[in-house]
């Protein structure tokens, strides 16, 4: 072979070396370029579900704080408005639409109404492009929203003020019912001595159901439900 030959030969072994290189170059960089976009995607759905998750605790608070306040003031129940079933479990049972209680006023030397409201799709119901609202009011004052965001229900039930027992392990769900059946506010009671007087009721039990975690179309993939019993001071003296 002539020597211009060979001095040819290995060029072209070197820019062939090379071209290699430059490929194998590129593949880790679009590796390292692939594996840190899914990170930092990664990060930014994490980011994004801990607002929302953040979103969710600060309303519930900060509605929780608000009711648990007016129902231990509460004075009396001026009107409730809920969907009333049969069936205590009935998941449609309690779901509420308006609350209007009687608390003292600030100043302590009169009485004061305070409504709470909800506006959204009928039942609760979960729908596009729709929103649910939960507002509360003192008369004379500004109309506030409390709840503006991921709030999936509330349910909302009046009771005789008597502190519940839980469910034995091998009670059934029928004779739970039974003996909370009573003590449950329904204008149409069916139970012997059941509640069907607003003057009667002395505590109020909340339900909160609000979603946590919402996929990329903002569906709910999450919910978290707060339930608290409040018993009014006034109207539980003995319990104080």
């Amino acid at each position: 072979m002539r020597k211009e030959d060979k001095m040819m030969s290995k060029k072209m072994n070197k820019k062939a070396v090379t071209l290699v290189e430059v490929m194998i170059a590129m593949l880790l960089f679009a590796i390292v370029l692939a594996v840190g976009y899914a990170m930092l995607n990664r990060t930014f759905v994490s980011l994004e579900r801990q607002k929302q998750s953040l979103d969710t605790l600060h309303e519930a608070r900060d509605f929780l704080m608000i009711v648990e306040r007016d129902l231990r003031e509460m004075i009396s129940v001026e009107e409730l408005d809920t969907v009333f079933k049969g069936d205590l479990f009935d998941e449609q049972n309690a779901l509420m639409y308006k609350l209007v209680i009687i608390v003292p006023s600030r100043d302590g030397n009169s009485t004061q109404k305070v409504t709470y409201t909800y506006e959204g799709p009928e039942l609760h119901a979960e729908l596009p492009n729709t929103t649910k609202v939960l507002y509360r009011q003192v008369d004379g004052g500004v109309k506030k929203a409390l709840i503006t965001k991921q709030m999936n229900y509330l349910k909302i039930w009046g009771t005789d003020g008597t502190i519940f027992r839980n469910r034995e392990a091998d009670e059934s769900l029928d004779h739970y019912q039974k003996y909370l059946g009573p003590h449950y506010y329904h204008p149409s009671n069916s139970f012997e001595g059941g509640l069907r007087s607003l003057e009667k009721i002395k505590g109020v039990e909340v339900q909160l159901c609000m979603h946590e975690l919402l996929d990329s179309d903002k569906k709910p993939i999450k919910d978290r439900t707060f339930v608290t019993r409040i018993y009014s001071r006034v109207l539980n003296s003995k319990y104080e």
